[in-house]
């Protein structure tokens, strides 16, 4: 008589995922505490790591399309409801997780940090000041320093799908399709530009414990390992539907987004530089296009008569529905070599120079593009983001510091809105004209007028 085997078992089989992975923009795993938002660093091997949690949260998510399926798959927070669903036939570990996840380590020699100033803004006041907290002797915090670990860095965790009677091995793949693709972003920051991930190796081993050589080989895992990644690329998109709004083009007056620091000692280093990223690329970073994309669109919206609430809920949430990334600035060998600008203050009662207050900064030069993936494609979220992007283009919009001797103001050749490899708009910036995609713009901008359907 043939032992059954699948009936002494608790699962039928294991298939373990061995995932090599470099961050594409940079990620944020913070502490919980600190003034400066410091990275996560693992308390024994003493590197940072990505918690097994994060990853595993930011999966689940990903699978909210299909409650039960993602049930299934990670586990359900309330016992019994899963079991009512399942008319109380899930057993004892029904509502328990199919995925296990391990911490994701940082390579030694492959992981970078840096460190970036941020400026929390008033909306009622636009500005920055800080405030003592109602109550206490804290500080509001309006100035702040966010420490994440940059784009390029390396790190590896494993993944182990326990199967007994359903197949989930597609659908944990099209998630890592998905982490590919940018619909699944680690840590935080998540539309300020960060958590985005680029697989660079997926091992796959299936343990089949019909099998006495699989049995044995699962006690110590020593069973061959199999690149699976070129078959998890040909799955379908899972960002298909993602709409991209990108704006190119190039700086008028030079571009200035400040350092926390100069770290140079030469006697002729500037007071002040551009935020590079650890590439050495001169960047416009991601929270600073949030900050001024969201703002000019809560003024269009206040002057159409739609009033700022309908902005404010495509920012909020926890990662909301419009995704920025950081926009390099002209080639890093070429800014190098562009000159330092002196200048000084001027006392306003008297006219004359301050004393003491000559300083030096150095912006950033070149071309530039700007993308913005919306997750949901609200066609009056589409018209208000459009008509931001032209007054950025147009050179109506600063970006950055300066803006009052010039500086932060953009040339924009071309505004373009796809829908994965497809161009749905086109809008030539210096011709002023829409090359194509007329229908598309006038739905975008129609939906944006009072009365009309977000």
């Amino acid at each position: 008589m043939r032992t059954d085997f699948g009936q002494l078992c608790a699962y039928k089989k294991v298939i373990k995922y061995e995932i090599h992975a470099e961050c594409r923009e940079p990620l944020h795993i913070g502490t919980g505490s600190g003034k400066s938002g410091e990275v996560l660093i693992h308390p024994v091997e003493n590197r940072p790591f990505v918690q097994a949690a994060g990853i595993a949260g930011a999966f689940r998510d990903f699978y909210s399309y299909d409650s039960k399926l993602q049930q299934k798959m990670f586990g359900s927070a309330c016992q019994e409801d899963l079991e009512e669903e399942a008319g109380g036939e899930m057993g004892m570990a029904g509502g328990s997780s199919r995925v296990y996840i391990t911490d994701g380590f940082f390579e030694e020699a492959a992981v970078y940090t840096e460190l970036r100033p941020r400026l929390k803004i008033c909306r009622k006041t636009g500005t920055g000041q800080a405030a003592e907290t109602k109550g206490s002797r804290r500080n509001s915090g309006q100035k702040f320093e966010m420490e994440s670990i940059s784009a390029g860095s390396r790190f590896a965790f494993s993944m182990y799908l326990y199967e007994k009677d359903e197949d989930y091995e597609g659908f944990l793949e099209q998630g890592l399709k998905a982490l590919q693709e940018g619909a699944i972003q680690l840590g935080g920051q998540k539309t300020n530009g960060c958590g985005y991930i680029k697989l660079l190796s997926v091992k796959k081993a299936v343990y089949d414990f019909y099998r006495r050589e699989d049995r044995k080989a699962w006690a110590r895992e020593s069973k061959e390992m199999e690149e699976a990644l070129p078959s998890i690329l040909k799955r379908p998109s899972p960002c298909s539907q993602r709409l991209q709004f990108i704006l190119s083009g190039k700086t008028a007056g030079g571009m200035l987004v400040k350092a926390i620091s100069v770290t140079d000692g030469a006697e002729n280093a500037p007071d002040a530089v551009n935020i590079r990223n650890h590439q050495e690329e001169y960047i416009l970073p991601a929270s600073s296009i949030k900050g001024v994309i969201r703002s000019q669109m809560e003024k269009i919206a206040a002057r159409l008569g739609l009033g700022e609430e309908c902005v404010a809920g495509i920012f909020e949430g926890t990662s909301g529905k419009l995704h920025f990334y950081d926009s390099p600035i002209g080639r890093p060998k070429e800014n190098e070599k562009a000159g330092i600008q002196h200048r000084i203050h001027i006392d306003k009662f008297t006219g004359g120079v301050m004393y003491g207050s000559l300083f030096s900064e150095k912006p950033a030069y070149g071309e530039l593009a700007i993308r913005i993936d919306l997750e949901e494609g609200h066609d009056r979220t589409c018209g208000l983001l459009l008509l931001a992007l032209r007054d950025l283009g147009l050179g109506l919009l600063p970006l950055g510091s300066g803006s009052s001797i010039g500086r932060g103001y953009l040339e924009g050749d071309r505004i373009q809105v796809k829908k994965g490899a497809e161009d749905l708009l086109r809008i030539d910036c210096r011709a002023r004209k829409i090359e194509t995609g007329a229908a598309c713009a006038e739905k975008y901008l129609s939906a944006a007028k009072p009365g009309e359907e977000g």
